[in-house]
């Protein structure tokens, strides 16, 4: 998995397509590397802003700068598995091991299914857990 393309930068909301331009498609674009926590694992590193991490805070998914801690680099540290809808990958959190990147109402989250939470609602589950890896689009 050398890159991968998500719907829509960590700070927008706004769908990037063919027809965006440079910019937003950039900040579309994470390089996947080692898990930072855990080298079986990924992390996935901004494009357009190398040394910033897709990490959560507080169960929401944003983008961060690797501040050298273990604890930014759990934050930061998901695990493959199959994708929960039969297609891609679910990404289970590395220091929430039964909770996975999650979209949800616009926003990105880590989620256990059926939890506490808003976002952990069993309500399309499987599809807002899988994700697509594709060919970067910047």
């Amino acid at each position: 998995m050398p890159a991968a393309t998500t719907p829509a930068p960590a700070s927008s909301s706004l769908p990037v397509s063919a027809s965006s331009g440079f910019t937003a498609k950039s900040d579309a674009t994470w390089t996947v590397r080692a898990g930072l926590a855990n080298s079986s694992c990924v992390s996935l590193e901004s494009a357009n802003r190398p040394g910033h991490y897709l990490r959560h805070a507080n169960f929401k998914v944003q983008l961060s700068t690797n501040d050298g801690t273990s604890q930014f680099a759990e934050d930061a540290t998901f695990c493959a598995d199959a994708g929960h809808n039969g297609h891609g990958y679910s990404f289970r959190s590395a220091n929430y091991p039964s909770d996975y990147l999650r979209h949800y109402d616009h926003g990105v989250y880590v989620a256990g299914r059926g939890g506490s939470h808003e976002w952990d609602s069993t309500i399309s589950w499987n599809d807002d857990t899988s994700w697509a890896v594709a060919q970067p689009r910047a």
